[in-house]
């Protein structure tokens, strides 16, 4: 995080959220994963399962601030 915007890896975890719903990020994406959610950029959806992983999706919020920055859920 850079104060109250996400790093460049908190950009990245956005947009795999964005395309997997975060099942693939790596281990520097998932330590930015408190900051998305305290900053309302993404939320964390219930697992399918008691087996299964956490998964994310972006707010409204998040979408617009990847829409402004020109990234696609196809870049990372």
């Amino acid at each position: 995080m850079i104060g109250d915007m996400p790093s460049d890896e908190g950009i990245s975890a956005m947009v795999d959220i964005a395309g997997m719903s975060g099942q693939r990020l790596n281990p520097r994406q998932r330590s930015e994963l408190g900051g998305l959610v305290a900053l309302g950029l993404i939320k964390e959806l219930a697992p399918a399962g008691p087996s299964e992983p956490a998964r994310y999706a972006l707010t409204s919020k998040g979408q617009k601030l990847l829409d402004d920055r020109g990234v696609g859920a196809n870049e990372s």
